[in-house]
């Protein structure tokens, strides 16, 4: 066998549409060894030939140096050059049937998320498709170390270790998603969600110590593949899914990939409505043999009634007893918007395995035209019933954020020292120009019994004139210059240094008073990983992320920006072949410098301040704890997605002292554990997957001045069953909420902060693929 392995080479190119091709060549001339006739080697080359073309199926060649040559041969004895071509692995989960994922694209210049020294969690695309996760709320909903919150029915916010998760990224570029007009992206158009909790500045620049959550959606694919689905659900819920992709030329060099949803549906809550249509269309492009041009359009439009708030607690901060299919608005309310991207990405790698990427996305997020009309219910300060409200009437226009994100890098290895490296460079920059809607409220006041009210009769819809005046957009501006080296020390310790500088400004033409920037920001990350084996690996690292804050001193000067300082360790896993993923870690982050009062300084603080004193960069807030995950593949068709964090907040120093040692949200829970698998028999069963899991909590509780509300812990189960009919068609079927648990997903005791958590739902879904 040595003798054979010394004479076979295997060369791996990368080809035109990022495959690998392995060529085989014997070493030296076949007479050149007396005891190998050429009939032999022939027959050795097509062993070899099998050998090159399963080690690419699975990814296990290894490309070799570029300058490796073979020896010099005899014309007359050397082998024809043999060529097999496999797809290489871009970490796409689509078509794996695992919950495991290997690599990751939301950390530029690595991969693997065992090298990765922060927390990852990714949600595969056979996660999404077992849970029937249908928007990115449903998805974070379900994703370890993620709580939710809502401004009212259609504005949702999420927040990770106690900060808002206050950006989103697409492919790696950040798209912000506040506002009344953001839609919540359809998991039809995806193939993945990555998740990266902790403080992320070197991706991204300024934010909250939170987390960054990366969609990656579907690429087109070399071969013709199609599918279509129905579900039906709960609630007149009817949704439609084609997704279909392929070559588009004989040579395969141009390849295109469509999805289209449609999607209707009502609620629990008598009255509410929704509809959503979907269309993305992607196409990838060889211009060269290593350079290849993607560009994609995707556009969301939805027509939903809306709720602005929910349902109001009683008196005396208690939840009321009100039916869970309760809505206190109008079956004639809308809240209608649409959002359009359009995306391109070049890409071109050298012989020498660096590469450059330049990649560009346009976002608009738009209310239509007077998109929003909605009821609103308040509750006079001095009302003895409760279930005395008053309803007015809204109408509001012209919401927009219109976004341009450029980002630019090259990544490559480097030698050093008598060892290979990696380095990262890039640049980015993000415009944000934005409008608020305008309108009018409260018009048309009436005081109504909300035990009797009746969306499509007790407050009829009524005429609500427009002011002739628009807002005035404002803008965000922010450029970023970043470097990245993943320096290899020894075999098993890798070390990663790295830093970000940001310049970020905000302009508002009608108030060019409040215009401020901040310049050169450094944003510093470091991180250690140390690899025990090929399965065990440990983790340490320290980044940093940066929120402004449009606030003035006693001098005059901007504060400087909120620093957020993030500390994690851990340890990660890659078990049986890369099927099962592990990690365990703790973490500490320190937000430093929110603008607090100054009780030295004088009160009020004119000309800045009309009331208080004036401000100092002296706040401090502090959330740490530990988590555990688990993806991947336990045992031949058994399948695990599992999650527990355990996070502590507390405010440190603040302006209030009562805020000090309280929690930053006492609502989000200090234990969550998130759990879902699945399994699939075989044999006599085979086709059967049958699954099941929980969103488990602890208790938690919302105070405002002397009112306090509480909610015990709770556990929600859900269950699945699948059967695969032949090749081409499998049937579902999900429920949620199993046991139809009452609870409450929000709540709060002032206002209207109390949303019921769903009741038991059913869908079926029946999807063909051709």
């Amino acid at each position: 066998m040595k003798s054979i392995m010394r004479m076979i080479r295997i060369y791996v190119n990368t080809n035109t549409h990022s495959q690998e091709s392995c060529m085989f060549r014997p070493s030296a001339p076949a007479q050149a060894r007396p005891d190998f006739t050429l009939p032999r080697l022939h027959h050795l080359a097509r062993g070899a030939r099998m050998l090159c073309l399963s080690l690419c199926a699975c990814g296990l060649a290894v490309p070799l140096a570029a300058h490796a040559q073979p020896a010099a041969a005899d014309a007359s004895a050397t082998m024809p050059v043999i060529t097999v071509t496999a797809e290489a692995d871009n970490g796409d989960t689509e078509h794996s049937g695992s919950f495991a994922a290997k690599k990751v694209k939301l950390f530029k210049g690595i991969e693997s998320i065992r090298d990765i020294p922060q927390p990852v969690t990714v949600l595969s695309r056979q996660f999404l498709d077992e849970r029937a996760l249908l928007d990115l709320h449903d998805v974070l909903q379900n994703t370890p170390g993620v709580t939710v919150d809502y401004v009212d029915s259609e504005r949702v916010t999420y927040f990770s270790r106690g900060y808002a998760i206050d950006a989103l990224q697409v492919d790696g570029l950040t798209i912000n998603q506040a506002g009344s007009a953001f839609i919540q992206p359809d998991t039809a158009v995806l193939d993945r969600v990555e998740v990266l909790r902790g403080a992320s500045g070197m991706l991204r620049g300024s934010g909250n110590p939170s987390a960054t959550v990366n969609m990656v959606r579907k690429r087109p694919t070399a071969t013709f593949q199609g599918a279509a689905g129905l579900t039906l659900g709960s609630w007149e819920r009817r949704r439609l899914e084609a997704d279909i992709g392929g070559a588009l030329n004989a040579a395969g060099s141009v390849r295109g990939r469509l999805v289209a949803v449609n999607d209707d549906k009502e609620f629990d809550q008598k009255g509410r409505s929704e509809e959503r249509k979907v269309f993305y269309g992607v196409v990838e492009a060889d211009l060269g043999k290593r350079t290849m041009l993607t560009a994609s359009l995707q556009h969301t439009d939805l027509n939903a009634t809306g709720a602005w708030g929910n349902l109001p607690g009683n008196l005396d901060g208690t939840p009321l007893a009100l039916p869970r299919d309760t809505y206190l608005g109008a079956d004639w309310n809308r809240w209608n918007r649409y959002n359009t991207q359009a995306f391109t990405e070049l890409e071109h790698r050298f012989d020498n395995d660096w590469s450059v990427k330049v990649n560009a996305a346009y976002t608009e997020l738009h209310l239509k035209e007077n998109g929003f009309k909605q009821t609103y219910m308040t509750r006079a300060a001095r009302e003895t019933n409760p279930y005395l409200m008053t309803v007015t009437s809204a109408q509001y226009t012209g919401a927009a954020s219109d976004q341009l994100n450029i980002g630019a890098s090259a990544n490559g290895p480097f030698h050093a020292f008598g060892r290979k490296h990696q380095l990262v460079l890039g640049a980015e920059s993000t415009r944000n120009k934005s409008v608020d809607s305008w309108g009018q409220g409260n018009l048309y006041p009436a005081l109504i019994d909300i035990r009797s009210f009746d969306p499509s009769s007790t407050y009829p819809e009524q005429d609500v004139p427009m002011p002739a005046t628009k807002n005035t957009p404002g803008t965000i501006t922010q450029q970023a210059a970043f470097a990245t080296a993943r320096l290899s020390v020894s075999d098993p310790l890798t070390v990663l240094l790295g830093a970000r500088v940001s310049w970020w400004e905000s302009a508002s033409p009608a108030a060019p008073a409040s215009n401020y920037a901040v310049n050169r920001e450094v944003t510093p990350f470091a991180g250690v990983v140390y690899a025990f084996d090929k399965q065990l690996s440990a983790y340490a690292s320290y980044t940093e992320i940066f929120t402004p804050q449009n606030v003035k001193g006693a001098d005059g000067m901007i504060l400087d920006p909120i620093r957020g300082e993030d500390v994690e360790a851990g340890l990660k896993g890659e078990f049986l072949g890369g099927r099962l993923n592990a990690s365990a870690g703790v973490f500490r982050i320190n937000n430093v410098g929110k603008a607090i009062e100054d009780s030295s300084s004088i009160n009020p603080c004119l000309p800045y301040f009309t009331t208080g004193y004036c401000r100092i960069a002296g706040g401090k807030t502090r959330s740490e704890g530990w988590e555990m995950e688990l993806s991947g593949q336990l045992l031949p068709g058994w399948q695990v997605m599992a999650g527990y964090t355990n996070t502590r907040t507390r405010y440190l120093v603040d302006s209030s002292a009562s805020n000090v040692g309280q929690p930053l949200r006492s609502i989000d829970p200090r234990h969550v554990l998130r759990l879902f698998t699945s399994y699939k028999p075989g044999g006599a069963l085979q086709g059967l997957t049958v699954g099941g899991g929980a969103q488990m909590q602890s208790d938690a509780s919302v105070k405002s001045g002397a009112l306090t509300s509480r909610q015990g812990g709770y556990a929600v189960y859900n269950a699945m069953l699948s059967y695969q009919v032949g090749k081409l068609v499998s049937v579902q079927a999900n429920v949620n909420n199993l046991f139809d648990k009452t609870y409450y997903k929000k709540f709060g005791p002032t206002g209207i902060a109390y949303y019921y958590g769903d009741p038991r739902s059913v869908s079926v879904s029946l999807r063909a693929n051709f």
